[in-house]
């Protein structure tokens, strides 16, 4: 059986109303046992993890980096500070919880999107890239740059379900990555941590393949084909 893909929200829903509807959705997961997949874009923001909001001046930097266009939103996924914007595409994975293997999850989130850049003649492997934002073993990565970051969470077994994980995945498809990467680094400086990125350390498809049209009419068809990859007739190995 193929994901089920999740309805876009409207337009106007904000990155908070998405995390938000993302949670019911993973409890949903957890006591039917279907597997999700979500789509969405978010508008030009940081997404931020429950630890950052204990920073010592974590309400200062989120006024500060509001009002120069940045939003500070908050996931409940690890990780750390990613920039959003209009040439990210993400992807959430809604799986029941069948292991206690974090591998697994990262790689069920990984396979639609390594099957997507091989379509677009780019090789993609799992692997560190230090200085990066939300560095990690199972970032997609593309001739030693970063491409996309991963993050889960995980509900526990309750009495009426099984547990379910909620897999997150951005894929930097377009924009300026480099920018983001600043911006992610200024939330720290602003709010108190000594945490910082190195620009140059990610990359987007557009740069990968040398595209040259519109970043929307990218994304418009990396969003297209996603759709594809995640509802053909195979079973996902849960």
């Amino acid at each position: 059986m193929p994901y089920r893909l999740l309805s876009l929200l409207p337009d106007t829903a904000s990155p908070a109303q998405i995390l938000a509807e993302e949670q019911h959705w993973l409890r949903d997961c957890a006591r039917d046992g279907q597997p999700r997949a979500h789509l969405w874009q978010a508008p030009q923001c940081l997404i931020v993890t429950r630890k950052d909001t204990r920073l010592p001046r974590y309400a200062a930097a989120c006024e500060q980096l509001a009002a120069e266009g940045w939003p500070v939103h908050v996931r409940d996924s690890g990780g750390t500070a990613v920039p959003h914007g209009a040439g990210i595409l993400n992807l959430s994975l809604l799986l029941p919880r069948t292991t206690t293997d974090l591998a697994h999850y990262y790689r069920l989130l990984g396979a639609p999107l390594l099957a997507l850049l091989g379509e677009y003649g780019l090789e993609g492997n799992y692997d560190f890239v230090p200085g990066s934002f939300c560095d990690g073993q199972y970032n997609l990565v593309i001739g030693g740059r970063k491409i996309t970051g991963t993050a889960q969470r995980w509900l526990a077994p309750g009495q009426d379900h099984g547990g379910a994980v909620l897999a997150q995945a951005m894929l930097l498809v377009a924009g300026d990555v480099d920018e983001g990467t600043r911006m992610a680094s200024r939330f720290y400086a602003l709010a108190g941590a000594e945490l910082r990125f190195a620009p140059g350390t990610s990359t987007t498809l557009a740069r990968g393949i040398k595209w040259q049209g519109s970043d929307a009419e990218l994304v418009d068809c990396v969003q297209s084909r996603l759709k594809v990859l995640l509802t053909r007739d195979q079973t996902p190995s849960l």
